[in-house]
């Protein structure tokens, strides 16, 4: 069985390091493999509504960024 690309994943995965770089603390919305928004908790509903209707047939990506320092304790 051939499993669907995950279009959102493979964006965080590459982007990881960047995003963590520029936007720790934060939280990101990723659909179709294109960032639709990054912001603090409060606007993650807003930017899933903005991804929906940029693509109604997808499902979008929330998550929040970890800070580096968040990053360093797990390590």
């Amino acid at each position: 069985m051939v499993m669907p690309r995950n279009y959102n994943d493979e964006y965080f995965t590459e982007h990881f390091e960047e995003l963590v770089a520029e936007h720790g603390g934060e939280w990101i919305v990723v659909a179709r493999g294109e960032l639709i928004g990054v912001g603090p908790k409060y606007t993650v509903r807003e930017m899933l509504k903005k991804a929906r209707e940029k693509f109604p047939h997808e499902i979008p990506l929330a998550s929040p960024i970890p800070k580096e320092e968040e990053i360093e304790c797990i390590l």
